[in-house]
């Protein structure tokens, strides 16, 4: 035969809703001005469903806490300051660079940045960039400035170290062009021209060998058109 379920109290419900004093555990924050703090509520209920007792934890549900600040859900705290490590390289002129890490601190709600600070890679060492600041691992080519240079003899003219390109033009013999390898040629036809280049590399230049030099005898003239680094100035 069917039996009717009894209330477990006036009031109360079946014999399968939770027994009387059985608790509800609530997550909460506590929302002080050092940011929100998680926490436990255990509330205690009897068979009416009123709360008869209220017990705040910290999360491990055991050690009791006690709120300072505003009690409400974790979703109503506001977003705290966001932080990111971002490394860096510092580029020098002459191409080479030092690594470093900068430190942000950003506001998680709008993304801008608040506070900004640099340091070695030790993440500790204070650092402070000289040069351009840019991703790692950025091919950065030497700067490189065309000059010509017109010579009357007497005079001999060294080529730059470094220098991509070169082109010789010989108004008035005779010249003297000695290479990298030593030889030695003498020009002595007006008006006649030669080029040399080097191929450059993934993130570099080409380097034409050295030493180069063209002697320009009295009564003889030369122009001269190269391609070197710009921070070696004016080397005419």
């Amino acid at each position: 035969m069917a039996v009717e379920p009894l209330p477990c109290a006036p009031g109360g419900g079946t014999p399968t809703d939770p027994p009387c004093g059985a608790a509800t555990v609530l997550p909460l924050c506590d929302q002080t001005p050092d940011g929100c703090v998680p926490f436990l509520r255990h509330l205690a209920h009897d068979c009416d469903g009123q709360v008869t007792a209220v017990t705040d934890t910290e999360p491990d549900g055991v050690t009791p806490y006690t709120p300072v600040g505003v009690v409400g859900d974790c979703d109503d705290c506001p977003c705290e300051d966001g932080t990111r490590v971002v490394p860096l390289c510092d580029y020098q002129p002459d191409g080479t660079s030092t690594p470093f890490l900068r430190h942000l601190t950003y506001d998680s709600t709008s993304g801008q940045v608040t506070e900004e600070r640099d340091t070695e890679t030790d993440g500790v060492t204070p650092y402070t960039p000289v040069g351009e600041v840019g991703e790692c691992g950025q091919c950065r080519p030497t700067p490189m400035c065309p000059q010509l240079v017109g010579l009357s003899g007497p005079e001999t003219w060294d080529m730059p170290e470094g220098t991509e390109s070169l082109s010789i033009t010989v108004a008035c013999g005779p010249v003297t062009v000695t290479d990298c390898a030593g030889n030695s040629t003498v020009v002595n036809e007006c008006n006649t021209a030669f080029r040399w280049s080097a191929p450059p590399g993934d993130c570099a230049p080409g380097r034409l060998c050295g030493p180069f030099t063209v002697d320009v005898p009295d009564g003889a003239a030369v122009y001269i058109n190269f391609l070197s680094p710009c921070d070696l100035g004016d080397v005419s």
